[in-house]
């Protein structure tokens, strides 16, 4: 029954409109690819020439996209579900990518800066009060007056669960497979799949494990 009153709201979002669930949108050279997602009381806005995907399948709820900048791309994958989202991205040049399947259930705050990018993979489960961000929003710098807290990509790779309260830093790589406890804060990249990382910061506190959204 769910499945067949969903196929009906996708039906009637796209004879009525691309956007007709309560969204606002605000943006004029901005190019929105909406291949059959569904938007509802979200808010888009984007100064200059820009790129938003949205993927057949995808649902958006409460969610934001706000961009200051040229030739930033913003791209959700097939089926993934958004609910109270935010996306800033300042700057040029910067990507946002958010893979197939992927379900953010909370409050996530995604923060592309200085023509970075941010890529969650594929199958990716995410709690709330999470943040990703690529830089530090403000300068840092030595004592000769050179700036030293530049900008790095955020890779996470396919299947990761993050936990409650994440904060995944600038330059961060987790791999595929990974849990990431409650609270944990990532300061660096990790390389070994099927690990619990935890802690702050967080290091790898247990191996040879794997997840599914299932209560077995």
């Amino acid at each position: 029954m769910k499945k067949i009153l969903k196929q009906f709201i996708f039906k009637c979002y796209k004879i009525v409109n691309r956007f007709p669930f309560n969204n606002s949108l605000r943006t004029r050279k901005t190019v929105i690819d909406n291949q059959g997602a569904l938007l509802y009381k979200c808010k888009i806005k984007s100064y200059g020439k820009n790129t938003i995907v949205f993927h057949k399948g995808g649902i958006l709820r409460n969610t934001t996209i706000c961009i200051r900048g040229n030739n930033n791309v913003v791209e959700i994958g097939k089926d993934t579900s958004i609910n109270q989202g935010d996306i800033y991205i300042e700057d040029d040049n910067n990507c946002v990518v958010i893979g197939d399947r992927t379900n953010l259930c909370g409050k996530i705050h995604l923060a592309c800066t200085e023509g970075r990018k941010i890529k969650i993979g594929n199958d990716c489960l995410c709690s709330s009060d999470i943040v990703l961000r690529t830089g530090d929003s403000h300068s840092v710098l030595d004592m000769s007056g050179n700036r030293i807290n530049q900008a790095a990509d955020v890779e996470v790779g396919n299947r990761v669960w993050i936990g409650y309260r994440v904060l995944i830093n600038k330059g961060v790589v987790i791999p595929e497979n990974t849990i990431i406890g409650t609270g944990a804060v990532v300061t660096k990249s990790f390389t070994e799949s099927n690990t619990v990382l935890a802690g702050v910061p967080a290091k790898v506190v247990k191996r040879n494990v794997n997840w599914c959204k299932e209560r077995l």
